[in-house]
């Protein structure tokens, strides 16, 4: 009966958060990264290895920068599939993955490494509270800049800068392979 309860809340939960960042990305959105520009280091963050995210370890090669979490229904089921489908189809023309995730670091890491090594991407999460939960609410990655919606994927090609944002699992669904194909010829 508390299993189900537990469910039925994670459910309501992946609904409310539908909802919100379905009427948040209705609006338009100006946040960093922009366009035509390389992205500042990603401040938070480690790789669940703990090792800490260096985003020109990257250079050289195209990279989605898919930003979602479990609880988050429209990542589950369409941004998240959209970003393993265009990994699988371009990983051998030298497309490159990492997934930030947005779920709990300190009850979920140990899921997130068996994660990353199961799908050969890696993960990034948060590395320790900031304090500042205002932060932690409105994705804010420092200097890299604050993430609006989830799911959202930014592509950089080969050169470090952003090529693409794209927001909402739908759209995420409809248009992160006809925007990593250009990247990868």
């Amino acid at each position: 009966m508390r299993k189900q309860k537990q469910s039925q809340t994670h459910i309501y939960l992946g609904l409310l958060v539908f909802v919100v960042c379905w009427i948040l990305s209705s609006a338009a959105h100006a946040w960093q990264p922009e366009v035509g520009e390389k992205p500042n280091p990603m401040e938070q963050l480690e790789m669940v290895n703990g090792q800490p995210v260096n985003l020109a370890s990257y250079a050289g090669k195209p990279l989605v920068i898919y930003f979602g979490a479990d609880w988050c229904a429209p990542c589950v089921a369409n941004g998240r599939p959209a970003v393993i489908d265009a990994f699988n189809k371009y990983r051998n023309k030298g497309l490159q993955v990492l997934f930030v995730d947005l779920d709990d670091p300190f009850k979920l890491r140990g899921k997130k490494i068996n994660e990353s090594r199961e799908l050969g991407i890696p993960i990034a999460m948060r590395a320790a509270p900031t304090g500042d939960q205002a932060k932690l609410r409105n994705f804010d990655f420092g200097g890299f800049g604050r993430i609006q919606v989830v799911p959202t994927a930014i592509l950089l090609d080969g050169s470090g800068k952003v090529v693409a944002k794209i927001e909402q699992g739908t759209k995420l669904r409809d248009e992160l392979d006809g925007a990593v194909a250009p990247l990868v010829r």
